[in-house]
Formats: structure tokens, sequence, C-alpha cells
């Protein structure tokens, strides 16, 4: 492998270790909410807005 392509790779596991570091933190802080839930009021309320 070239080292362009390591590079590549090494940095989507370092992007998919801290998405997934970031969504434990965020259902431990926030057990409650489902991702649908979440979803819906974290970026989808503009589909929902009355204009």
């Amino acid at each position: 492998m070239t080292q362009s392509m390591i590079s590549f790779w090494v940095g989507i596991v370092v992007i998919a270790v801290v998405a997934s570091a970031l969504s434990r933190r965020y259902r431990r802080d926030h057990p409650e909410e489902s991702v649908s839930h979440w979803l819906d009021t974290h970026h989808m309320s503009w589909m929902h807005r009355k204009h």
C-alpha cells in the first residue's frame, strides 16, 4: 500500500472512533432519547415549522 492509501485508512478509522465516542457519550448523557427523537428535535425541526 502506498503512504497516501495508509493515511486515508488511518483517517477513516480515526473518524469512526471519534464518532463512536461522541455517540456513546451523548447516549450516556441522554438515555431517554431515541435516535429518531433526537433527529426530530435537533435536525428535522425545520420540516415541522409552520410558515
